[in-house]
């Protein structure tokens, strides 16, 4: 009786006893996944996937070399180089050549080569010496100098900006030019005498300041000319160019007052 319910009592326990004896080797008592998800087998040894991942590389298989990159030479941009500026030589201008001075009324001036300086009282004529067929008016074929009282217009004080002040005279005065024509008839200045100046200003005489007054004026031929004035009224002198020469630009240039 004590037998069999001994036998009764280690029966449910075999089974037990038998898992586990075989679990280690058969795996028996578990679910099959769960020996597939284990690291290592009960043997020690690395699982599949282990030994792949720790198998040494085959010496056959050569491990290729990391290409080194290619270094890429930098080669600094070179600047062009600036051309030289080509130097310019300055070239003076020729010297002028000297003029002559000579004095009238307290200033001094150049007069050109081959010109004088003819004075009668309180009037001078810078002019050619030799004047044959050159214009000329009241006997002056160059630079008329007046000084002191100076006649203008029908021969009263001359002011600037006067009308007619060139003409310091009451009565017809022969053209510059010509003054018989061809019939033998006389060659007149017929206007002009009387009119205002058709230019006024400030001009240079030295180094000074002038009144500058210009005119014109017609003959009986058709002839026509432009006298102009430079007026110096502190000094009271006057230059008059009838006719206009190009010399005349450098005679007042050259003008020096005294002091």
């Amino acid at each position: 009786m004590k037998r069999s319910l001994m036998k009764k009592r280690l029966r449910p326990l075999l089974p037990a006893v038998a898992c586990l004896t075989f679990a280690v080797a058969a795996s028996a008592c578990g679910p099959a996944d769960e020996g597939a998800a284990s690291a290592k087998s009960t043997t020690g040894r690395p699982t599949t996937q282990e030994t792949v991942a720790s198998s040494p590389v085959s010496p056959s298989v050569t491990a290729s070399p990391t290409p080194t990159p290619a270094r890429t030479t930098s080669t600094p941009t070179q600047k062009p180089t600036p051309k030289p500026t080509p130097v310019r030589k300055t070239v003076a201008p020729p010297a002028r050549a000297a003029w002559p001075r000579t004095s009238f009324a307290g200033l001094t001036f150049e007069i050109p080569p081959g010109w004088t300086l003819t004075s009668y009282g309180s009037e001078a004529c810078v002019q050619p010496v030799q004047r044959a067929g050159l214009a000329t008016a009241f006997g002056c074929a160059g630079i008329a100098v007046k000084s002191g009282s100076i006649t203008g217009s029908e021969l009263r004080p001359y002011q600037a900006r006067q009308s007619g002040g060139w003409y310091a005279a009451s009565d017809v005065q022969p053209c510059p030019v010509r003054p018989t024509l061809a019939d033998g008839s006389f060659n007149g200045i017929t206007s002009g005498t009387s009119s205002p100046p058709v230019e006024s200003g400030l001009r240079p005489v030295g180094s000074r300041t002038a009144a500058y007054d210009r005119w014109t004026a017609a003959c009986t031929s058709g002839y026509r000319f432009s006298p102009q004035a430079w007026y110096l009224p502190v000094s009271r002198v006057l230059f008059l160019d009838y006719t206009g020469h190009a010399e005349t630009a450098r005679v007042l240039e050259s003008v020096r007052f005294p002091g």
